[in-house]
């Protein structure tokens, strides 16, 4: 390979690697800082251009041996730095790399297929420059169209349900071995046949109706999710009811027994006791602080949810420390505070109950500059294992405050120390 080749080669390589990872970074749902996720794509960025002009030289830039390893090894590395970059569960990401794999693979075949028609006479380096410019035009609306429509579902959607995500995957995964058999088959020079122009396109459109039902089978997915955080709210708004309840009995009460207060404050007047009348006016005012509601913050929806969790903890015996300051108005939604707040303290409470630990469990609400920072922490049973700032093993509960925390470009990470499991919630509000 000459140098004018290499440099050829290169460029053409930059192109499809920055076009790889824009479309990746727009599937990911970051794990670690901008900084970090940066750096770990540039990473595969070096390694997928070091890894194609290393087997270009060693067996020609248009050989079967370098199409093969270039293809196979920058797909798994490509692979392997998006599950590490990526927050969502191992069932979820494994998806949707699989469908951007096949549209790479849709797209590659189009290049060439077009670039035999429209262009059948051009050298080996104007038909690397050719076929890798209708890649890269194709993939703009295609990028543009996910961020835009097919994002908010995917990301809505929690990786719960692996059953599910397993079975689209391998759905997928079939129609990717079949464009892998198309790319190759093309790659080798036999793209002129009409028979393998209407094959591919009636594949493609096969796989366009699939795909339809597979975001179906999403959206779903995400309906129900929405029902789950629905159900919680429903819950809430349940407790609250009695709690309302208990306070109107509470507040009947005190109407019944103000009477007779009356009534001993008028006998002490009457019989002269003016110092005995004012105790009794001082006790009573005292009976009247203990049993008002505690008052956490100015957030109606804060306190309520606080100040329930405050009660049912006191009830079962659990020693609880609450602090707050959410203002009165946020942008945070009441909704999205109910998920996550009931979430947190709920599985804070069980934690404490499971281990049976007569530890406090702690909550902290601050509100510091645009952000709101929710820290939970609580005694907690031994084997929990953490894997990146999340819990190995989480539930639904956990995943609907990660999906109400990228509403607001959040962030979670949990902390495992001493026995005690503490997480912090933040929200740019």
């Amino acid at each position: 390979m000459t140098g004018s080749d290499m440099i050829h080669l290169t460029a053409t390589m930059v192109i499809l690697v920055l076009t790889h990872i824009i479309c990746l970074a727009a599937m990911t749902e970051r794990r670690y800082s901008v900084r970090k996720t940066v750096l770990l794509y540039g990473v595969f960025g070096v390694f997928f251009i070091g890894l194609t002009l290393a087997v270009s030289v060693l067996f020609g830039s248009g050989s079967a041996i370098t199409a093969f390893v270039s293809f196979t090894g920058t797909a798994l590395m490509a692979f392997f730095v998006f599950v590490l970059a990526s927050a969502d569960a191992f069932c979820k990401k494994s998806f949707l790399f699989i469908s951007y794999s096949i549209l790479f693979c849709i797209f590659f075949c189009i290049a060439i297929l077009l670039c035999n028609m429209l262009f059948p006479g051009l050298s080996e380096t104007g038909t690397l420059y050719a076929r890798n410019l209708v890649r890269t035009l194709l993939y703009l609306p295609a990028v543009l169209g996910y961020l835009k429509y097919l994002r908010p579902y995917v990301r809505m959607v929690p990786g719960a349900k692996k059953r599910t995500w397993y079975s689209i995957s391998l759905v997928s995964m079939l129609f990717l071995v079949v464009f892998i058999s198309f790319v190759i088959f093309l790659y080798a020079g036999y793209g002129h046949k009409h028979e393998t122009i209407f094959l591919f396109a009636a594949v493609v459109l096969i796989y366009s109706s699939v795909l339809w039902v597979l975001f179906g089978t999403i959206r779903s997915m995400n309906d129900e999710s929405k029902m789950e955080l629905i159900s919680k709210n429903a819950e809430y708004l349940q407790g609250q009811l009695e709690l309302a309840k208990e306070n109107e009995r509470t507040a009947k009460t005190i109407r019944h027994d103000f009477r007779h207060h009356n009534q001993n404050i008028a006998a002490l007047l009457q019989k002269g006791d003016i110092k005995e009348a004012i105790r009794y006016i001082e006790q009573y005012d005292e009976s009247l602080d203990a049993a008002k509601p505690k008052e956490f913050c100015p957030h109606a929806t804060v306190n309520a949810i606080l100040s329930g969790f405050y009660l049912r903890a006191q009830k079962d015996g659990v020693s609880v420390s609450v602090s707050a300051d959410t203002p009165e108005e946020t942008p945070v939604a009441d909704m999205d505070f109910v998920a996550i707040l009931s979430n947190l303290l709920e599985n804070a409470f069980n934690g404490c109950k499971e281990c049976g630990s007569h530890g406090e469990l702690r909550v902290d609400i601050r509100s510091v500059a645009d952000k709101i920072v929710i820290v939970c922490s609580n005694p907690c049973k031994p084997g929990l294992v953490i894997e990146n700032g999340m819990l190995r093993s989480r539930g639904t509960g956990i995943e609907s405050v990660v999906l109400a925390a990228r509403k607001y470009d959040g962030d979670i990470r949990y902390e495992l120390k001493d026995g005690c499991l503490a997480v912090c919630v933040i929200l740019n509000a």
